[in-house]
């Protein structure tokens, strides 16, 4: 008996090259949303590779650059921010934000609202001068670059990239290297002659191990740093802990967390990089507060600087004025006095 065939009719095989066709489509426009597939290579006017994008913004979805400002009429400006957007989630993507401003060379150890926790940083090894976290990163460019001088310019302002990375973490490492990147493009825009002082970091030093209970002889391993009396205030800030980075960078910064209900902290730091010595020194009034100087040492210029956070200044306050200034004096003059003894440096002058 002969088997017989059913041939496709017409009508089903456009039905079918439909479907597939629909398939194809649905399965690009997926691959569009979710993915860098067909992306562009750069970022922000050229500022970032899209694979340093990628390495910062983790997860599923498309990189996208939501604004960009990147000219020079009537003065150089310059701010970029990219996101991871995905179609099919609701909740908040990482995104990536590059900005130059114009800050005093020790900015990030200033107290400042947005840049805390200096001592969690890694700081560069070599080449430019600069620091990295999981979601921030910031570097100083060179003194004198042409493009830096605007209306209203302050001698104590020198300019500088920064990095916030929001809904999201990654390695100070990629965050370094997107900076780096950013910090060339914008020294570029401001006609910056030292480009040698924007080399790649060798490496990144972190904080030297976890928080350790304070040495009250000597706090942040300084030799002879002791916290003065008139500092410390019975039940609201005592000896405490302590984190400190890493000896390799050319600056080293100490946290200081008290003992209190308020958690006072008190951060300081030094540097004998030129880069933050020189912008500091071109701030005529960097002592007037008695808390930052630089210093001269036998091998060269020396910063220290010294922030407090609002509740170590709140409650120096409340046990009056005179006494919240006589803490301050007497705080930096011992941390002072310790590092130039052990630097073999001159008396810091207010």
């Amino acid at each position: 008996m002969a088997i017989r065939t059913r041939g496709t009719r017409p009508g089903q095989a456009v039905a079918v090259l439909a479907a597939a066709v629909a398939l194809a489509g649905c399965a690009g426009l997926l691959t569009w949303w979710n993915t860098d597939a067909l992306g562009p290579d750069r970022f922000c006017a050229g500022a970032l590779t899209s694979s340093e994008a990628g390495s910062v913004l983790s997860g599923p979805g498309r990189i996208v650059q939501q604004n960009l400002q990147d000219w020079s009429d009537p003065y150089y400006a310059f701010s970029c921010k990219v996101q991871r957007t995905n179609k099919f989630l609701s909740d908040d993507q990482p995104s990536l934000e590059a900005e130059l401003s114009f800050d005093g060379a020790d900015f990030a150890w200033a107290g400042s609202a947005l840049w805390k926790d200096a001592s969690a940083f890694s700081y560069f090894v070599g080449g430019a001068t600069g620091a990295a976290s999981e979601t921030q990163a910031w570097v100083l460019l060179p003194v004198g670059c042409p493009g830096a001088v605007r209306p209203n310019s302050k001698e104590s302002e020198v300019p500088v990239l920064k990095v916030n990375l929001t809904q999201g973490r990654t390695t100070p490492e990629a965050l370094a290297r997107v900076a780096m990147s950013g910090a060339r493009h914008v020294a570029d825009g401001l006609g910056c002659k030292d480009t040698g002082a924007l080399k790649d970091p060798a490496r990144l030093q972190g904080p030297a191990g976890a928080p350790k209970p304070t040495d009250p002889a000597n706090a942040c391993g300084i030799p002879g740093f002791r916290l003065p009396e008139a500092a410390l205030v019975q039940g609201k800030a005592e000896q405490g802990t302590e984190r400190v980075t890493g000896k390799e960078s050319r600056t080293r910064v100490c946290s200081l967390d008290l003992k209190g209900p308020t958690a006072p902290r008190i951060d300081f730091a030094v540097s004998d990089d030129p880069v933050v010595t020189q912008g500091v020194r071109q701030d005529k009034a960097a002592t007037r507060e008695r808390s930052r100087t630089v210093i001269t040492c036998k091998d060269g210029d020396l910063y220290l600087g010294m922030s407090r956070n609002d509740a170590y200044r709140d409650l120096l306050l409340d046990e009056g004025m005179d006494r919240a200034s006589q803490a301050r004096t007497a705080l930096f003059e011992a941390f002072a006095n310790a590092v130039t003894t052990e630097r073999g440096c001159g008396t810091p002058k207010s």
